[in-house]
């Protein structure tokens, strides 16, 4: 069969599971089993498509008929224009965390700051804040086993990035990594948990797929940044800053913690034109 007439078939088949972009998932998935780009694969719509790349495409259609993720069936996706590895047990990463980047490159620049990631997951933010800024040097810090091992994998060549376990609930760890760094931070970045326990099971059947342990921001979603803006002062020095995304309707709550601990406040949209990335400066 050639790949023009499978990728009608295709096409036709994810119509049924997905709401929308069944021809962009199709691409995806033929470029992915044929081992080439998809900027490639327009140009081999006659050749014949090979036994091996069908029963791949097959097992593909069938995880995603259940609702896991495409990311997941990859094994990557990609974020800030590089290539992250994901999988089980690791959150993925979404376009609207670029913000939180962007906002963070723009305070470092090309100065010789330490960053600390909070909740890294994958370390696609302190790889893309490393990729801006590479006079920077930074700290990917994560609780789950799971996730540290993908953000190892990530940050591999990433030589100004230190991984390391860490429990964004426990003092002792932030006591930990002052000592470690000789009480150094300039800044704190975090995307953490933050879906209110009692939505979890409210969520698309998707996020189901993926670790409660990276969505679970207790019971009003804040929990995470109450510790963190908490034991912010064991990192930061007195000029310090502290980045978060956060949820809908949270820029307010958060930004009201970080101003009674004494940090001036700004709040940026994503690409939706919602409040997700809080900045809070000493002062």
């Amino acid at each position: 069969m050639r790949i023009a007439e499978y990728r009608y078939l295709l096409k036709q088949t994810l119509e049924q599971i997905l709401s929308d972009e069944n021809s962009t998932v199709a691409d995806i998935l033929l470029a992915d089993a044929l081992g080439i780009d998809r900027g490639v694969l327009l140009t081999r719509l006659d050749d014949e498509i090979n036994d091996i790349a069908m029963e791949r495409i097959d097992r593909a259609v069938g995880r995603l008929s259940v609702g896991e993720p495409l990311q997941y069936i990859l094994g990557s996706c990609y974020f800030y224009g590089k290539k992250i590895n994901v999988g089980s047990g690791c959150f993925i990463p979404r376009s609207d965390t670029e913000i939180l980047v962007k906002v963070a490159a723009s305070l470092i620049g090309d100065k010789d700051m330490v960053f600390a990631d909070i909740c890294t997951g994958s370390g696609c933010i302190p790889l893309a804040i490393a990729s801006e800024c590479p006079n920077s040097r930074g700290y990917a810090l994560e609780l789950s086993r799971k996730a540290l091992e993908y953000a190892e994998t990530n940050l591999s060549q990433a030589e100004n990035i230190i991984t390391k376990r860490f429990d964004a609930l426990d003092e002792e760890d932030y006591i930990a990594l002052a000592e470690q760094n000789g009480g150094r931070i300039d800044i704190i970045v975090s995307n953490p948990p933050y879906i209110p326990s009692d939505d979890i099971l409210l969520l698309e059947p998707q996020l189901h797929y993926e670790p409660e342990t990276a969505l679970d921001g207790g019971e009003d979603g804040l929990r995470f940044y109450r510790e963190i803006i908490r034991n912010a002062s064991l990192l930061l020095g007195d000029d310090g800053a502290v980045i978060f995304e956060v949820g809908v309707n949270q820029a307010e709550p958060v930004s009201a913690m970080l101003e009674l601990n004494g940090y001036s406040v700004a709040v940026f949209k994503d690409y939706g034109k919602i409040d997700r990335v809080v900045l809070g400066k000493k002062y």
